[in-house]
């Protein structure tokens, strides 16, 4: 009786392994076919990016009421009231601001360009697909070809360029930097719209 319960046992713990094994395989093949986070293509009205000498200034507002995260990547976890945004502590549910220095909240720097990344993520704890990401970019240097939203005839007397592009808001995958972006020597603003032009452009 005891040698037949061993088997029944060891029997039922294949079994268990055999299906966890199985669950885990189609879970991962969900996850690679179902859960590509890509370039969002919706979900926010605006993002605005303002550069200032020494700082970034973003309002970002949505299409509707929003109750999820704002920060810039790498800030999550930490949840550093300039640079973590929960929605639930606004009033106002379309429409947010964030300030932060340039030595603040996770901003790269290289050479004189001080380059972060602003997350749109609509659950509290998980990216997923229709969440947005934005570079934002603060450059001091001569500016690069861009799409400009401004006239840029006096270009050479200003001091800071403020440039904005749409990025994939997977944090695990690498984007490359992209070859067109927004820009503007004052306040430079991104929408769904003109999101989509420069991706065409980018083919």
């Amino acid at each position: 009786m005891g040698t037949l319960c061993g088997y029944i046992l060891c029997f039922i713990y294949t079994l268990c392994w055999v299906i966890c094994i199985t669950a885990d395989e189609i879970f991962e093949s969900d996850l690679g076919e179902d859960m590509k986070i890509g370039l969002a293509d919706g979900g926010y009205k605006s993002v605005k990016l303002k550069c200032g000498s020494n700082s970034m200034h973003i309002k970002l507002e949505t299409d509707e009421d929003f109750d999820g995260v704002i920060y810039t990547r790498g800030s999550f976890h930490d949840k550093d009231s300039a640079c973590y945004l929960d929605a639930d502590s606004i009033r106002e549910k379309r429409s947010f601001n964030m300030s932060f220095d340039l030595d603040k909240c996770q901003t790269k720097q290289e050479g004189k360009v001080y380059t972060n990344v602003l997350v749109l993520q609509h659950d509290k704890e998980l990216i997923m697909p229709g969440d947005a990401a934005f570079t934002l970019e603060c450059d001091f240097e001569k500016p690069r070809e861009v799409t400009l939203q401004a006239n840029l005839n006096s270009r050479e007397s200003t001091k800071v360029i403020s440039r904005i592009s749409l990025t994939d808001a997977d944090p695990g995958k690498k984007s490359k930097r992209p070859k067109r972006s927004l820009a503007s020597p004052t306040e430079v603003e991104i929408t769904p719209k003109s999101a989509r032009t420069l991706s065409k452009e980018e083919l």
